[in-house]
């Protein structure tokens, strides 16, 4: 198969030794078999290894005894992704009849990986959108802990400011009714002095109150 470092490797095999695996490894080019039918896209058949002018594909014999082989592009919607090597120990195994069962099995094969790499397509778009949607989740569910916040800071505020006005007007009942009562008195009355410290706190209370209303309406 063809990996993505543009060079072929064999990713399924019986009977080859890990040495050959690894020296087999190369891009492909006209001057090898498996190269040669991978560019052409063309099935090869030899038929006595024993007379072949170039090699497999970096050795002349696929493995012991090996007499005759085929080498069939593996295609995907058009495309040579690979090819498929099969062998005998039998000089001529491979007659024309065998074309048509090899280039079934390759187009088997190619349908094959082409059903793996859209599962991998979609496992990986599935697992893309349910990051999404856990971001989203996520997103979502802070922005509402932001909204009830909200929500409950402008009722708080509300209450604040009905709570103000509801206090003012009783301090304004008590405030007014200090100032009269402290108008009336006279120097020696000795609720003078109470009915001053009740009138500065009043006001000062409503002070308060008015700024608290103030800040509720800047709000």
């Amino acid at each position: 198969m063809l990996d993505t470092d543009g060079k072929l490797r064999i990713k399924s095999q019986k009977g080859l030794s890990k040495a050959f695996i690894e020296e087999a490894t190369r891009e492909p080019t006209v001057d090898t078999y498996s190269g040669d039918c991978f560019l052409t896209g063309r099935i090869v058949i030899v038929n006595d290894a024993d007379q072949i002018d170039k090699p497999i594909s970096t050795n002349r014999i696929v493995c012991e005894n090996i007499k005759s082989f085929a080498v069939t592009p593996i295609k995907v919607e058009g495309e040579t992704i690979g090819v498929l090597v099969t062998s005998s120990k039998k000089k001529n195994y491979f007659h024309e009849r065998f074309n048509d069962v090899i280039y079934a099995i390759s187009n088997q094969i190619g349908m094959a990986i082409r059903i793996s790499q859209l599962y991998e397509e979609i496992s990986n778009l599935n697992q893309g959108l349910e990051k999404k949607v856990r971001e989203r989740t996520a997103e979502l569910a802070e922005r509402t802990q932001q909204l009830i916040a909200a929500e409950r800071l402008a009722t708080i505020g509300e209450m604040s400011k009905r709570i103000a006005h509801e206090l003012r007007n009783s301090l304004t009942v008590v405030g007014g009714l200090a100032r009269r009562l402290h108008g009336k008195s006279t120097e020696n009355d000795p609720n003078r002095e109470y009915l001053e410290i009740m009138f500065e706190e009043v006001k000062t209370l409503e002070e308060k109150v008015s700024n608290l209303i103030k800040l509720g309406a800047s709000e």
